[in-house]
C-alpha cells in the first residue's frame, strides 16, 4: 500500500525534474556550441588564410549550401554563412548536452566523447548534409583538405563542446 501511495508523488515530480534537466542541457549546449563555434574559427581561418582563401569566402562557402553561387555575391553570403557556422556548432552541442544529461558516463569520458562528436559532425555534414544541399565552390575557393578538416572538427569543435558541457 505504501508503494502506491508514494508512486503519485514520484510521477508528479518527474516532469519537473525532466524540465529542469532539459533546460540546463539546452543552456549548457548553447553556451558550448557558441564557444566551440568561436574556437573552431581560429584554426579554420588561419589555415584558409595560409592557403590564400580569405575570411569572407570561407563564410560564403558555408552559405553556398543553402543559396549556391549566390553566396559569393556579397555580404548576404557572409552573414548567412556565419549564422550557419554557429548553427552547425550549436545544434550538435545541444544534442551532446542532452545525451550527457541522461548518461553521466558521457561527461566522465569527455576527452573521448568530444573528438567522437567531432567525427560524427564531420561525416554527417560531408555525407548527408552537403550532398543534399546547393553546396558549390567557385574555382577561386577550395574547401579545406580532409585531414586538417577532420582534426579541426575533433579537437576544435567536439572536444571544446564536451569539456564545456562537462564543466557546466
Amino acid at each position: 500500500m505504501k508503494t502506491t501511495d508514494t508512486l503519485p508523488d514520484l510521477q508528479s515530480t518527474q516532469p519537473a525534474n525532466l524540465h529542469i534537466r532539459f533546460s540546463a542541457a539546452l543552456t549548457r549546449g548553447t553556451t558550448a556550441g557558441v564557444a566551440a563555434g568561436v574556437i573552431v574559427l581560429v584554426p579554420v581561418l588561419t589555415l584558409q588564410l595560409a592557403r590564400g582563401i580569405g575570411v569572407i569566402p570561407e563564410m560564403q562557402l558555408a552559405a553556398s549550401s543553402l543559396i549556391g553561387m549566390a553566396a559569393y555575391g556579397g555580404t548576404t553570403g557572409l552573414i548567412l554563412g556565419t549564422l550557419l557556422h554557429f548553427f552547425v556548432s550549436v545544434v550538435p552541442a545541444i544534442a551532446y548536452a542532452l545525451v550527457a544529461s541522461r548518461l553521466p558516463v558521457v561527461n566522465r569520458l569527455a576527452w573521448l566523447g568530444g573528438p567522437l562528436l567531432g567525427i560524427i559532425v564531420f561525416f554527417f555534414m560531408g555525407f548527408v548534409v552537403l550532398p543534399h544541399s546547393a553546396f558549390i565552390t567557385p574555382p577561386s575557393v577550395s574547401p579545406m583538405p580532409f585531414m586538417p578538416a577532420l582534426l579541426i572538427h575533433m579537437f576544435g569543435l567536439g572536444l571544446p563542446i564536451a569539456l564545456i558541457v562537462r564543466r557546466g
